[in-house]
């Protein structure tokens, strides 16, 4: 009977997730409270009426992320892919051709926005009193565009091209910058909203200067090179599909808070949309903690995934949803009871206002839990290329909120908007729980296509135990394989330093192969530069009987593999 032990593993990716999760959590602390700030300076020197004003060109804004996710997204798990399989030049061209694509994609979408100013703020339920302060914030947000976009999309590229503190120290950046010159501007000098407009560019632009060094280095899997499409190189299409869940996540964020501004500017006028305000930043901050946990979920599985190794992805999914409810649920309770805490940053005086907001704070929060749920399920869909089923889960909550609140809004018109929220990520939680089959793996774990999974400190005798197992469940040939190339391989890159933890797997494709492979934490660099171009030009996973060397989830890793049986 073969060996699974899960706790090796385990030990491994939360080493592993954690440094994603730090730098993550750190730089949405940053880069989400300095939008706040930027809100919290408007509503505090200009008043309530041009802070009203943020909720009618908010939309446009999640717009343009929902084509920066596109990218982002997309080309970041596609190069997870290339991680798990070792193609660093597909890599490089599916970054460049994402650039042109969402360069272009930009420069349109904000020249069609700025000449159609008008009807779209309208649209968007501007009032006679905020449509000047919302065109004038809107003006200068369209021309920043493009960094906006490339920033939103360089994080998640980075992250996945293994520099997510670089993303760190960028959004920490953006952020100070973002923070300071709302002060300085709107707080010392008294401008207008198109201040703040310009903060939250320049910080962007900014971070997009620093992400550049990065993608030309010649190591860098997402690197600047000659675009051509080369034969066998995945569509730009097949390049953007992982991103599609997350786009459609932020169209349908748009989406909601356009009917969530019609329900509200339609009852109490700019009070209302003081409201949704208030709401919007509010759901700024508890992202922090949302997609600190959810989002490094996609780099992980995917790496797995593209290593086909399907136990991987499952213990990825459980063990970020556990640490993300022990962030989450604190924080959420801390502002049930306490809603006027976050009411106090805005100095809100309208009565509307003071009294509505503390019931639709509490409802937002108690949806977060949901909405946790649902991104992390979406990003391992996505992870598992399973786009398909994340993109019906976010279609039903579109429908459902929609019509819940235009519903709700006869009834209890200020609450209906989060009402309507809470009823849609209920929807799709029981829609991706049942009919996606996704609880799997929550509970019980599967062993799925392991046939060997053990592990520990990697001491002589723990060695020596490891090459038995593996003696049971490999033929003679692939044991003396494992013998004179992958352990001797371990010995040589640890040297004395022995890391305090390693997984050593045997796993079996659905194609037949198998593969051994030790996963370990250490200082040294594998990737020396004797072996660097050996790698370049190929797959890793179907390198057979020769022992490679490569970066994963952070981590080292060495592999070798063993082909099926081909008759």
């Amino acid at each position: 009977m073969s060996t699974i032990e899960y706790q090796y593993e385990n030990k491994l990716i939360r080493k592993s997730s954690t440094r994603y999760i730090v730098p993550a959590m750190i730089g949405l602390v940053f880069g989400q409270l300095s939008p706040m700030v930027g809100g919290i300076c408007i509503s505090q020197s200009l008043g309530e009426v041009p802070f009203s004003a943020l909720s009618t060109v908010e939309p446009v804004n999640l717009i343009f992320s929902a084509l920066g996710a596109l990218g982002g997204v997309g080309c970041g798990i596609t190069v997870s892919k290339c991680s798990g399989s070792g193609d660093k030049d597909v890599a490089a061209r599916a970054f460049t051709r994402t650039v042109v694509a969402l360069a272009v994609a930009t420069v349109v979408l904000a020249a069609v926005t700025f000449v159609f100013t008008n009807p779209i703020l309208r649209f968007l339920q501007a009032t006679p009193e905020n449509m000047g302060y919302a065109r004038e914030y809107l003006h200068v947000v369209l021309l920043g565009s493009l960094f906006i976009v490339f920033m939103f999309a360089g994080d998640y590229i980075l992250t996945d091209d293994n520099d997510p503190q670089l993303v760190l120290v960028a959004s920490v950046t953006s952020a100070i910058i973002n923070v300071v010159l709302n002060l300085v501007l709107l707080e010392g000098f008294h401008m207008g909203i198109g201040a703040s407009a310009f903060a939250m560019v320049f910080g962007e632009f900014v971070a997009v200067l620093m992400f550049i060094p990065h993608f030309r280095k010649k190591g860098s899997l997402c690197r600047f090179v000659p675009p051509r499409k080369h034969e066998g190189d995945p569509s730009t299409f097949s390049i953007l599909k992982p991103g599609t869940p997350m786009c459609i996540m932020y169209l349908m964020f748009a989406i909601q808070m356009i009917v969530q501004n019609l329900v509200l500017g339609k009852e109490s006028g700019t009070s209302g949309l003081g409201n949704s305000a208030v709401i919007d930043n509010l759901v700024l901050f508890l992202t922090i903690f949302t997609a600190s946990a959810s989002e490094p979920v996609m780099a992980l599985a995917s790496s797995y995934h593209g290593e086909e190794n399907k136990c991987g992805t499952l213990l990825v999914k459980r063990d970020m949803y556990k640490f993300g409810l022990c962030i989450l649920v604190p924080i959420i309770l801390i502002l049930v009871l306490f809603p006027q805490v976050f009411m106090a940053l805005f100095a809100i005086k309208d009565p509307v206002m003071l009294e509505s907001l503390p019931f639709a704070i509490r409802i937002v929060c108690l949806s977060s839990l949901l909405t946790f749920t649902n991104d992390s399920l979406v990003n391992y869909l996505s992870a598992t290329e399973r786009e398909p089923l994340a993109n019906v889960s976010y279609g039903i909550q579109i429908v459902v909120s929609i019509s819940a609140t235009l519903l709700l809004a006869r009834v209890v018109p200020m609450d209906a908007p989060w009402y309507g929220t809470m009823l849609a990520n209920a929807c799709a939680c029981v829609f991706m729980l049942g009919v996606g089959r996704l609880v799997r793996g929550f509970v019980k774990m599967y062993p799925e296509n392991l046939v060997l999974l053990t592990g520990g400190e990697p001491e002589p005798d723990q060695i020596a135990h490891w090459e038995e197992l593996a003696a049971e469940v490999l033929d003679p040939e692939q044991v003396e394989c494992v013998e004179d190339k992958l352990f001797p391989a371990f010995e040589n890159a640890i040297a004395q330093e022995r890391p305090h933890m390693c997984s050593f797997t045997v796993l079996e494709r659905d194609n037949g192969d198998k593969a051994a492979i030790l996963r370990f934490d250490h200082k040294v660099n594998l990737f020396a530069a004797e072996n660097e171009d050996e790698t370049d030009e190929e797959e890793l996973a179907h390198v057979y009987n020769t022992c490679v060397a490569s970066e994963f989830n952070t981590l080292h890793r060495l592999m070798i593999n063993f082909q099926g049986h081909t008759g």
